[in-house]
């Protein structure tokens, strides 16, 4: 069950950025698998614009920062204290999806650097030792740290 609600938020979340867009309808049209290739083919890596680093508007900057204090400020320890984290990361993630504005190619760089992020949170999620999740929420804390490095 938590599988296929894990499942749902993610393809919630990608719809739901590119909501509005000609993209997005023209994504509606394809079957699942080439959908599949699309993505992968767009998050072939993040790399800056030009040498410079790709715009964030403000609601994303915040919801960064957000996620960020959620990571830094989880209580680690027990198994439970990591999944709690996965549970306000997950919160953290779709108000970020909810609050998303972003379009062009900033908006695909958001992506590429948000993909790994919302799959390290699931894999934090479906840890089942605390040593295995202390290795998946170092993996988010990377990503997270990723961001300035990348946007502005």
């Amino acid at each position: 069950m938590k599988r296929i609600v894990a499942i749902l938020l993610a393809a919630g979340f990608l719809l739901a950025c590119n909501q509005g867009s000609d993209h997005a309808r023209d994504e509606h049209a394809k079957p699942l698998e080439e959908k599949h290739q699309d993505h992968e083919n767009n998050s072939a890596g993040l790399v800056l614009n030009n040498g410079a680093k790709w715009k964030a508007d403000s609601p994303t900057r915040v919801n960064v920062a957000l996620l960020q204090d959620i990571a830094s400020k989880s209580k680690q320890g027990s198994l439970n204290d990591y999944h709690q984290t996965a549970g306000r990361l997950q919160e953290g993630l779709n108000k970020m999806v909810k609050e998303c504005k972003m379009q062009g190619p900033d908006h695909d760089a958001l992506h590429k650097w948000l993909q790994p992020l919302v799959e390290n949170t699931k894999e934090l999620a479906k840890q089942t030792t605390a040593e295995n999740a202390a290795v998946s929420l170092k993996k988010i804390e990377q990503q997270l740290g990723l961001f300035p490095q990348y946007f502005e």
